[in-house]
């Protein structure tokens, strides 16, 4: 893994994106390239995975997740797709509606749901996300993801038998999520 440096975007260009002005852990490569950048473009993918990493060891993890979110709406632009697909090797995640049935698990960290998954009849995992996914997270959905028996279990999953308060994250923004974390390293 290459070194992290953070990124401080200048004000206008955050002004542009919606972005709160803080700093954007990125590797070394990904930002000489940035400051390099003559058409002031920001890595927007980048700087989502880099906040991933730093939520996932931060006990203010919570402070993080306004411009996690945004730079998922961001990367996610109009899809407006009711089921997204991601995948990697060895393991697919339909993001999309979940009913709250027998064999849902919910993935909490410091009793806020963050998502709630289920393994589907065809083999890959679908989740619904309530909460901007950290790289801790996201990981545990790819292990979910890939194994082959039912995922409960674990610290951090709880079997679910409750009532979703309010409607999800949008799929195409979780999706964005999980697409910036297996995203080629800079």
């Amino acid at each position: 893994m290459h070194q992290m440096i953070e990124l401080h975007p200048a004000a206008d260009a955050l002004d542009v994106l919606g972005l709160p002005a803080i700093p954007y852990p990125v590797a070394l490569p990904v930002f000489q390239a940035a400051v390099a950048n003559d058409d002031g473009g920001l890595p927007l993918i980048d700087m989502l995975r880099g906040l991933q990493l730093r939520a996932a060891q931060a006990a203010d993890w919570q402070r993080l997740a306004p411009a996690m979110a945004r730079l998922s709406e961001l990367v996610a632009g109009d899809d407006g797709r009711a089921l997204v697909p991601v995948d990697g090797e060895g393991w697919r995640i339909d993001i999309g509606p979940l009913a709250a049935a027998e064999g849902v698990v919910a993935l909490v960290r410091d009793e806020v749901l963050l998502a709630a998954a289920a393994h589907g009849g065809d083999g890959g995992l679908r989740v619904a996300a309530w909460h901007p996914l950290d790289a801790g997270t996201i990981g545990r959905l790819v292990d979910l993801a890939r194994a082959d028996r039912d995922a409960t279990g674990g610290e951090d999953l709880s079997p679910w038998h409750g009532q979703w308060m309010q409607p999800p994250r949008r799929p195409a923004c979780v999706a964005a999520d999980i697409a910036a974390w297996n995203a080629p390293r800079g």
